[in-house]
């Protein structure tokens, strides 16, 4: 599952995972660069990896309960692989780019 045979499935969960190491990295540390190069690959290695672990649990989770989630329609219980990588990743991104907005721009007073 980290390399399918697809390169767009691949290059979506390489481009999430590099997404939230960027994002963690920032909201974590307040940097936005790496150290090293080395740094940089080992981070977003981890996260890559992170991403499709959790991607592939949520999908092994949602076809073991498809007809609890999706109901008795047959065709809406064709989820294969490829479509959960791609739909997971995307949603992903979508929350870690969110985290970076709200970090960024909510306001935050510190003198409590």
């Amino acid at each position: 599952m980290a390399f399918h045979s697809e390169p767009r499935v691949t290059s979506l969960a390489a481009l999430a995972g590099l997404v939230v190491a960027y994002v963690r990295h920032a909201v974590q540390y307040h940097r936005y660069t790496w150290d090293s190069i080395l740094d940089f690959f080992t981070w977003w290695f981890i996260h890559y990896i992170a991403v499709i672990l959790v991607v592939g649990v949520t999908y092994a989770v949602t076809r073991g309960k498809e007809s609890l989630l999706f109901g008795r329609n047959e065709s809406l219980r064709k989820l294969t692989i490829a479509e959960g990588m791609i739909y997971g990743s995307i949603v992903i991104i979508v929350a870690a780019i969110s985290i970076f907005l709200i970090a960024h721009w909510a306001p935050v007073d510190g003198n409590d």
